[in-house]
């Protein structure tokens, strides 16, 4: 794979190489979009952030295993989904409680405002509700695909399943959103 020296494919293939140097820039930009993520999936500011530091402790000591021809966003992706799993195995937790921090994250601020964005926001919550009460796998498919904008076979590589089963559990969780949402009106 060619890349820049600005890439993320770059950086880490420097990393890969010992160079801690490489690894900062990687952490900036993604500790926006990856503690979002985090967030989302374990649905606990405090978790998330320790998680997010696990999973680049993990990128530093893992970093032999990086292949530089493949993406890297994926293979970061991988690594924070299962550290977010194990902490949810640990902790017994649900992913993404309906309400509390998760369904806020979701939701637009709720200064006052007009009717239309009051309805808004009554639909943000319940959208967020909705996915809250997915199955752990389905979840995970959604947000990677929808949150993140992440193509099937990203995901696939992200949760250790095959792009088939990813694309199937998309279409059974935007099916049961579907009728979790006509159920709420």
């Amino acid at each position: 794979m060619q890349c820049s020296r600005n890439s993320d494919e770059y950086l880490m293939a420097e990393v890969a190489r010992g160079s801690r140097d490489h690894l900062e820039p990687l952490v900036r930009r993604y500790a926006g979009p990856l503690l979002t993520l985090i967030r989302r999936l374990v649905a606990d500011p405090h978790l998330a952030e320790d998680l997010f530091q696990d999973t680049f402790v993990s990128v530093w000591k893992n970093r032999a295993m990086f292949d530089p021809t493949r993406r890297f966003k994926p293979w970061l992706y991988r690594i924070a989904v299962n550290h977010c799993r194990a902490a949810m195995r640990r902790r017994r937790l649900r992913m993404m409680p309906s309400g509390g921090d998760a369904a806020l994250e979701l939701a637009p601020s709720r200064e006052p405002a007009s009717a239309t964005v009051a309805a808004a926001v009554e639909t943000t919550d319940r959208v967020a509700a909705a996915v809250a009460m997915l199955p752990d796998e389905q979840r995970e498919v959604v947000l990677l695909r929808i949150y993140d904008n992440l193509a099937y076979g990203a995901i696939a590589r992200i949760v250790g399943r095959g792009e088939s089963t990813v694309r199937s559990q998309m279409f059974h969780a935007l099916r049961a959103l579907r009728r979790r949402l006509e159920d709420m009106r």
